[in-house]
């Protein structure tokens, strides 16, 4: 697949999946639509090096990266989150996770990627979904827990 085709793959995905509600009342992440319709989404092609193309992300322009790490499914994905725990440290102002095959609590993505949200806005988003919706309600404590970092009450 071409980077191309990818990008192309990643917002037909995205549109299908990840802004679809599926069996909830909440689609998979109720921002989604919003990044995609506004062009707020960078993708980045980070097959050759990922330590580089991280660097890429340009977050005056854009709300998340799509950091593509390539349809290898051998792709080391330890190595990897060696470099996201890196670039988190550096970058205390965006959050940095990985999405795989193997990952993701309510759909599976198609392919291997690193995610790069603006951490202020992605907290702000959290929060106000966590004050004023249901969206979390399903959520197993677990998950939740590890996605906000708080205690499911």
């Amino acid at each position: 697949m071409t980077f191309d085709e990818f990008t192309a793959a990643f917002l037909t995905w995205t549109e299908e999946k990840i802004e679809s509600k599926g069996d909830g009342d909440w689609p998979v992440c109720p921002y989604a639509r919003k990044a995609r319709l506004t062009n707020k989404i960078q993708f980045i092609d980070a097959r050759e090096d990922v330590h580089t193309s991280l660097k890429l992300f340009d977050d005056t322009t854009y709300e998340i990266g799509i950091a593509w790490l390539g349809d290898d499914n051998q792709a080391d994905i330890e190595a990897t989150q060696k470099v996201i725990d890196f670039y988190g440290d550096l970058n205390p102002s965006l959050l940095y996770f990985m999405s795989t095959t193997d990952s993701g609590a309510f759909e599976k993505n198609f392919t291997n990627c690193v995610f790069i949200q603006l951490k202020d806005d992605i907290l702000v988003k959290r929060n106000w979904l966590l004050e004023n919706t249901s969206y979390y309600n399903d959520w197993s404590p677990e998950y939740f827990k590890s996605i906000t970092g708080l205690d499911k009450t």
